[in-house]
């Protein structure tokens, strides 16, 4: 499976396009650009999903829809330059990479790492409380609290909280950091993971199983990022023929 990638110069509208390349299929079409925003919060817009609304409020604390992080003061900056005056749409999905909110689907086509961009040691979250809706009601949530705690170095070593996701550091060597990660899916299923990630590449390698409840079945599975093929060009394609003439891709290989 490949994914396709087209970005303006500033981030701010951004489409993926993920191919199969076993099927003759159209490849799935994925859009993401800034709707409003004011002196305080932008809105984006995702193709396939719900808005996603950001509010930076004082005390270095930042609102995603219904859910608050609190993060240190030199991300806090760092994020509402990049989120709210460049309007870019790749920061906002970094910074939710660990996917436990509501919007993390929507975002999960942007969630390649693209720009193979590594974490800033300076920048921390310190805390989230998450709001996760119940889609068995119309009006109650699930809400839940985590704790994110760094080494000396500023390396990530847990997210604890809650049921829904813990990430722990469990062991690092000259090539990688290994993190395990279990994650509930709204009560429906489990995610259990070891993330390997390549100090020299930036990419991340996932080994994982999922359980569903409902039939009680194991599912294994791989995800793995490769390397980034770039072309730039003077004129958006109109098509994704064209995307694929510029990256001289072949659909059906």
């Amino acid at each position: 499976m490949e994914f396709i990638g087209v970005f303006p110069q500033k981030n701010d509208t951004v489409t993926i396009y993920k191919l199969n390349q076993y099927s003759n299929e159209k490849p799935e079409k994925f859009s993401f650009w800034s709707k409003k925003k004011n002196n305080q919060s932008i809105t984006f817009f995702c193709s396939m999903g719900n808005d996603i609304k950001v509010t930076f409020n004082n005390k270095n604390s930042i609102i995603v829809n219904n859910d608050i992080y609190k993060v240190n003061k030199e991300y806090y900056i760092f994020l509402k330059q990049k989120i709210l005056v460049e309007k870019s749409v790749l920061d906002l999905t970094f910074f939710l990479k660990d996917g436990y909110g509501d919007y993390a689907e929507s975002l999960d086509p942007l969630n390649k790492n693209w720009r193979n961009q590594n974490e800033d040691k300076r920048f921390k979250i310190i805390k989230a409380k998450i709001k996760n809706k119940n889609y068995q009601t119309d009006d109650q949530f699930f809400n839940y609290n985590f704790t994110y705690e760094y080494d000396k170095n500023g390396i990530l070593k847990n997210i604890s909280g809650e049921n829904l996701f813990s990430k722990i550091h469990v062991k690092e060597n000259n090539k990688h950091d290994v993190y395990i990660i279990n994650r509930s899916i709204n009560e429906r299923a489990t995610e259990n993971e070891y993330l390997y990630k390549n100090k020299r590449n930036l990419f991340d390698s996932i080994i994982g199983i999922r359980e569903i409840f409902s039939n009680g079945t194991k599912h294994h599975y791989k995800k793995y990022q490769s390397k980034l093929k770039i072309s730039e060009i003077n004129r958006k394609p109109v098509n994704i023929e064209e995307i694929l003439k510029v990256l001289i891709i072949n659909k059906n290989e």
